[in-house]
């Protein structure tokens, strides 16, 4: 069982931007094996389709996340 949560932030940092940002995580257990991290990519990309400025999970800022959920 997992959680998605969206929060909608309202001119972000004084900045006429507003910016929602997405949180996945696992109800039980620790690890995912890289199933939050693609459900997010997914989102992210249907919503740069639409023209938002929608950033992913990339594996290569997350190194860790990779290694331990054994994602390339």
């Amino acid at each position: 069982i997992d959680d998605v949560e969206f929060a909608y932030v309202d001119e972000l940092s004084g900045e006429d931007k507003n910016m929602v940002q997405v949180r996945s995580s696992s109800r039980v257990g620790y690890l995912d094996f890289g199933v939050n991290a693609k459900r997010l990519n997914y989102i992210a990309k249907g919503l740069r389709e639409k023209g938002w400025d929608a950033v992913g999970v990339d594996f290569k800022v997350h190194p860790d996340y990779a290694m331990q959920n054994s994602v390339n």
